[in-house]
C-alpha cells in the first residue's frame, strides 16, 4: 500500500469515528426518551384501558401531541417504583432501545 492510499484511509476511519462520536453525542438520556402507548403497554403488560385509567386517575404523567399519547421513560420508572412492579435496569434499556426506534429521524 502506498503511502498515499495509506493516508487516505486514515482520513476516512477518523471522518467515521467522527461522525459515530456526533450520533452518540446527539442521543437523548434514557430519562428523556418518550414512548406511545403501544410501547408502553406492551412493557407493562396492561391493556390501553389500564393505561387510560392511569392517565386519568393522574397516576402517570402524558402529553398529547396532535392525537397520539407520549410518555417519558423516567414517568415509567416511577410508575413502577410507586406500584412495585418488579423490572431490572436492563429491561429499562430495552425500553429505551424501543422508544428510540420509533423517534422520527432527524
Amino acid at each position: 500500500m502506498r503511502s498515499g492510499d495509506f493516508r487516505a484511509l486514515m482520513d476516512r476511519i477518523e471522518a467515521i469515528e467522527k461522525y459515530i462520536y456526533q450520533v452518540e453525542q446527539k442521543k437523548p438520556p434514557l430519562q428523556e426518551i418518550w414512548l406511545d402507548n403501544e410501547v408502553v403497554c406492551s412493557y407493562l403488560k396492561i391493556s390501553k384501558r389500564t393505561l387510560q385509567r392511569y392517565r386519568s386517575n393522574g397516576v402517570i404523567a402524558y402529553s398529547l401531541v396532535g392525537r397520539k399519547t407520549y410518555y417519558t421513560i423516567s414517568e415509567i420508572k416511577k410508575l413502577l417504583e410507586e406500584k412495585r412492579i418488579m423490572r431490572n435496569s436492563d429491561s429499562l434499556e430495552e425500553l429505551a432501545a424501543k422508544g428510540l426506534m420509533t423517534l422520527p429521524k432527524d
